[in-house]
C-alpha cells in the first residue's frame, strides 16, 4: 500500500492507476466532471491551493496518506520526493 507524502506523490499514483485501468484521460476528465488539462495537472503534481495543504497539515500532525489500489493495479514506483512536479512547457 503506498504510502503518499506528496502531490507529485498522488500525481504519479493517479496517472499510473488511470492508464492500468485503460482509462483514456479525456474519458476519466468527463467522469468526474472536470478538464483534462485540470486531470493532466494533477497527474503532474502540480498541487492547487488545498491539496498543498493536506500534504502540509499531514506532515505537521505526523500523519501518513495511504491509498488501496484496485485488483489488477500491480505495485506503483513512486516519485523521489525531493523532486518537485515535472514542469511541461505550453507551446503556443
Amino acid at each position: 500500500m503506498p504510502v503518499l507524502k506528496s502531490p507529485v506523490a498522488l500525481g504519479a499514483v493517479l496517472r499510473e492507476t488511470r492508464t492500468a485501468l485503460r482509462i483514456p484521460a479525456e474519458d476519466l476528465a468527463a467522469m468526474v466532471g472536470t478538464s483534462p488539462v485540470t486531470l493532466r495537472r494533477l497527474e503532474q503534481g502540480n498541487p492547487t491551493a488545498a491539496i498543498k495543504m493536506l500534504f502540509t497539515l499531514l506532515d505537521e500532525l505526523g500523519l501518513d496518506l495511504q491509498v488501496s489500489l484496485p485488483p489488477g493495479v500491480g505495485p506503483i514506483t513512486l516519485p523521489d520526493e525531493q523532486s518537485g512536479p515535472r514542469r511541461t512547457r505550453v507551446r503556443p
